[in-house]
């Protein structure tokens, strides 16, 4: 029989390779403490180990979008609490201001600030949605009262007043409304502008239908509040009718009926505020509880995922060490064999 080098050379490279992919699949094992061929290792189990990864994964991607969730609903309740202490001083405002000499102006300037700090509330975003939208919250869901050109918000109000008055808020007919006259339209026409239909029409672009978190396979709840609540459509209508319904031109009589109207209206939004920041509390306690039981599951699963899949790290180092003292060995033999040529027997 006749036995070439080259075939010398061959008959070591294929055990070279083999010894190679083993010292690839044990390193590999020694770094993720896992069996790299579940297949051949575990047999049978494979499709429970195959299970008990997939739930965890599934754990981990509802903790991941939960916490999303928790993220957006704390910035929502400090947005809220914001909102109730712009209401309760705006109502200290009014109250002190109520038989104050410049009081007219004094709250004509609070209603102004505080108007614009309930819009810029309500279009906060995170993460580029738009909180108080609802499910429309890629786009910020209400409009500038005092924007040019003139919001919509603001040409029903002019209307209103125009129809009940036969002025503008500043023509010289204004001084000259009669408190009956303004508890009249402030409990009629100016009202109506902020029932739903109209606050929709008007100022808001907000779905009042709210975004949804799971809790478990059987609850689903509110994710977050939207900007046509009650509470923000009450809050909006106090500031406005303080800023824009003839104050500074007022008789003090009409004035002292705009505030207490006001008072009584922007009181009672802060607490309907507070009672959207208690649900949206509940939301927050029923999250928190869910991410504690699922990172409690993944871990008892991961236990068993361990001992299904998991490698010994002592025999895996010894066995990296062996076959690397095999593969050098291998590679001193190829050495040799291709230094074999009958030259060196001549």
């Amino acid at each position: 029989m006749i036995v070439s080098t080259r075939s010398l050379w061959r008959a070591t490279s294929q055990p070279i390779a083999d010894l190679q992919q083993k010292i690839k699949d044990a390193q590999l094992e020694a770094s993720t403490g896992r069996m790299t061929d579940l297949g051949t290792k575990l047999g049978a189990k494979t499709s429970l180990s195959i299970d008990l990864r997939n739930v965890v994964d599934l754990g981990t991607v509802a903790i991941e979008q939960n916490g999303l969730a928790a993220s957006e609903l704390q910035v929502s309740q400090n947005s809220l609490t914001n909102l109730m202490d712009i209401a309760h001083s705006f109502v200290s405002t009014l109250i002190g201001a109520r038989n104050a000499t410049n009081g007219q102006a004094l709250v004509k300037d609070a209603a102004k600030n505080a108007l614009a700090s309930l819009q810029t509330i309500l279009n906060t975003t995170q993460n580029g949605k738009a909180l108080f939208a609802g499910i429309n919250s890629s786009t910020s869901p209400i409009s500038d009262y005092t924007s040019t050109p003139t919001s919509a918000a603001k040409t029903a109000v002019d209307a209103a007043f125009a129809t009940q008055f036969g002025t503008s808020q500043t023509g010289a007919g204004v001084s000259s409304i009669t408190s009956t006259q303004m508890e009249s339209f402030l409990d009629g026409p100016f009202a109506n502008l902020f029932t739903q239909a109209n606050w929709s029409s008007t100022w808001s672009t907000a779905s009042t239908q709210n975004s949804k978190v799971r809790i478990d396979d059987h609850l689903k709840v509110d994710a977050a509040t939207n900007a046509n609540e009650d509470a923000f459509r009450d809050m909006a209508r106090a500031f406005t009718m303080v800023l824009d319904l003839g104050t500074g031109s007022l008789n003090q009589a009409a004035f002292e009926k705009l505030v207490d109207k006001a008072t009584t209206v922007a009181s009672s939004a802060a607490s309907k505020v507070g009672d959207i920041a208690g649900q949206l509390g509940n939301t927050q306690k029923l999250l928190s509880d869910q991410k504690t039981r699922l990172e409690q599951r993944n871990d008892i699963l991961m236990q068993g995922l361990e001992g299904l899949e998991g490698v010994n790290q002592a025999e895996v180092a010894t066995r990296v060490n062996t076959l690397t003292t095999q593969l050098e060995a291998s590679y001193s033999l190829t050495v040799r064999i291709n230094k074999l040529s009958l030259l060196n027997y001549l």
